[in-house]
């Protein structure tokens, strides 16, 4: 009878160790796939970062070309 208990006991103790085996390499492998997500992300982030800046600069050069040719229309 004892000798049943702990053959029990040792079962569940394999099967949780089994668990926790699992558990760790799911977390390990959940890890990697966010810091990928997070490099994905952040080079996302430059690109809008610099696609604003450009922005800023072609509607720099369109406000001045726009204001050259409206001096040159009043000048005609």
């Amino acid at each position: 009878m004892a000798i049943e208990r702990f053959d029990r006991l040792e079962a569940g103790i394999s099967r949780l160790l089994e668990s926790n085996e699992l558990l760790q390499a799911e977390n390990r492998s959940l890890r990697d796939s966010l810091e990928l997500k997070e490099r994905g992300t952040d080079e996302l982030k430059e690109k809008i970062r610099k696609l604003e800046a450009e922005k800023a600069l072609v509607k720099e050069k369109v406000d001045t070309l726009l204001t050259r040719l409206d001096g040159l229309i009043q000048n005609a």
